[in-house]
């Protein structure tokens, strides 16, 4: 039995967790409680008396505290532990709310820590080990990340209201730079003036505080030399500040002229539109590695397999242009279906072997046919140093590899990890398909992913048996396929060494979703077999 004291918000809710996946709760009791028949008390009280509460307990059942900064000596002489969850706890917070969130824990003997990491694990959050001397700096950075955040966002309410702008329309961009901070890391997802080198900008932003908001500036101030030192060396500015929209082929190929005499490279983000955080994530990476930055918005009626799909896809251009603006990309490339496949237009550029399985074989022959002949022809309308592409489309990476490699296209692809939900949901366009209930039944993808990691790191290596607890992990989804393959060739794996691919695709409701996650194990010994081909 577990035993929670103290009747607050943690309290209330991690007691609700518990239950909810199968503890024997007791509590949330009052603050001074003596639950004797626990093998487990878990103090939620304030940090000023943990003491307290813990020196109300008998001896004999382990005791543990939630909080982030105080150490365990705070709770001699029991065996002691300690379990904070990285994550907001509102009144009311659903149970569920915990899943995914970070936990830091620790413990005075092997037990107690086995004890808070079973506990956190039960709540499907990710322990990990803080020790006593590090939980200061740790709890320190856990208050910039989410309560200065706040404290930042109060300020930028505070400003944006003078402009008649409530925070209800921030809402969207503060997501979406966790989001891109949490997939990137801070270097890689910084943008803004700053970022830039627009010291014109920045100038304006501030005598528009002093004016409105004088009590910001200081803020302002500090926030402003934070981000410089963050953005390193800057880039000499763009030419020119608002974005353009090039429709045609030789609108493109006169701005790649001009780019091109000055010594710039262009790196260029191919996409279909109905952009959402991965996207973002694409623009943001290519911005920080070129002078020039081209976004391809084309939805390419030659890899669709359904019509109905192809009229299903969301399409607003003007939203798109306005994020990707707002990304400081330099050049939105809409050409129409025509001026991409002219009348007459007979050439296509297919990939053998890579193209006809997976994806290849569940949409048809023709849809890797037509990703390769409309990359082909935006390769060479654009000529790009570099090409941006995400992990989530790893198969369509892995031809357009090959292509790009068969036919001396001199253009390097550059692959960004899939951003995901905070509950593990991989980014998605079609995602707008889904209906709340068939929302909660795709996390099924991303569940069998998880599945087969958890396996192949408690040891096992069957691509089969691997193959099976992921397939299970998807409850009432069914797939279309699941399937460990080499992450180059995507030949099917018999057994996991070295790098492997688990790629999974499913439709839910009406909405067809894919996913994958790369696994890696120990390298391969030379000469040892990792594919169907090899044996």
């Amino acid at each position: 039995m577990i035993a929670i004291v103290g009747a607050g918000r943690l309290g209330t809710a991690l007691a609700a967790a518990l239950r909810a996946v199968g503890y024997d709760v007791l509590g949330p009791l009052g603050r001074g409680a003596d639950p004797r028949d626990a093998s487990a008390v878990v103090l939620c009280v304030p940090d000023g008396e943990i003491a307290h509460a813990a020196a109300a307990v008998t001896a004999g059942p382990l005791v543990g505290h939630c909080s982030g900064a105080t150490a365990l000596d705070v709770l001699a002489p029991h065996e002691a532990f300690s379990l904070h969850p990285l994550m907001t706890v509102p009144t009311g917070a659903d149970p569920a709310r915990f899943a995914g969130a970070g936990c830091a824990i620790d413990g005075t003997t092997p037990r107690a820590l086995a004890v808070a990491e079973a506990l956190a694990t039960a709540l499907r959050m990710r322990p990990t080990r803080v020790a006593d001397e590090d939980r200061t700096a740790y709890h320190a950075a856990a208050s910039i990340a989410s309560n200065f955040l706040v404290t930042i966002e109060g300020a930028a309410e505070r400003l944006a209201a003078t402009a008649g702008v409530d925070r209800a329309l921030l809402a969207p961009l503060v997501r979406a730079a966790v989001d891109d901070w949490a997939a990137r890391g801070a270097e890689q997802a910084l943008t803004g003036p700053i970022a830039r080198g627009d010291d014109e900008t920045v100038a304006r932003q501030r005598a528009a505080i002093a004016a409105r908001t004088p009590d910001l500036v200081p803020l302002f101030d500090a926030l402003v030399a934070a981000t410089r030192d963050l953005a390193g060396p800057r880039r000499e500015p763009r030419a020119g500040a608002a974005m353009r929209t090039l429709r045609s082929v030789a609108e493109m190929r006169e701005y790649v002229a001009r780019v091109r005499a000055t010594g710039r490279t262009i790196a260029l983000v191919p996409t279909m539109g109905a952009f959402h955080a991965g996207h973002h994530a694409l623009m943001r990476a290519a911005r920080a590695a070129a002078d020039e930055v081209v976004v391809w918005l084309f939805v390419n009626p030659a890899q669709f397999n359904e019509q109905r799909d192809l009229a299903a896809y969301p399409r607003d251009e003007a939203k798109d242009a306005a994020e990707a603006a707002a990304l400081g990309v330099d050049v939105l490339f809409a050409p129409g279906v025509e001026e991409v496949y002219p009348p007459g237009f007979a050439t296509t550029v297919h990939v053998e072997g890579l193209s006809d399985v997976l994806e290849g074989a569940v949409r048809g022959v023709s849809h890797f046919t037509g990703v390769c002949t409309v990359v082909t022809k935006m390769l060479n309308m654009v000529t790009p140093d570099l090409a941006f592409f995400g992990q989530k489309d790893a198969q369509q990476v892995a031809v357009l590899r090959r292509m790009v490699a068969d036919l001396d296209i001199p253009v390097k692809l550059v692959v960004i990890p899939t951003v995901r939900e905070p509950d593990g949901l991989a980014l998605s366009s079609r995602n707008v398909h889904l209906s709340p209930e068939n929302r909660r039944r795709a996390l099924a993808l991303s569940r069998a992913l998880r599945a087969a990691e958890t396996v192949v790191a408690d040891g096992e290596r069957d691509a089969a048996a691997i193959t099976a607890r992921a397939r299970t992990a998807m409850d009432d989804v069914d797939a279309e396929y699941l399937a460990l393959v080499d992450p180059d060739s995507f030949q099917p794996i018999d057994n996991v060494n070295g790098r492997v691919l688990v790629a999974v695709a499913a439709r839910v409701g009406d909405t067809r979703l894919i996913d994958n996650t790369i696994i890696t194990t120990a390298a391969t010994p030379d000469g040892a077999p990792t594919t169907q081909e090899d044996i």
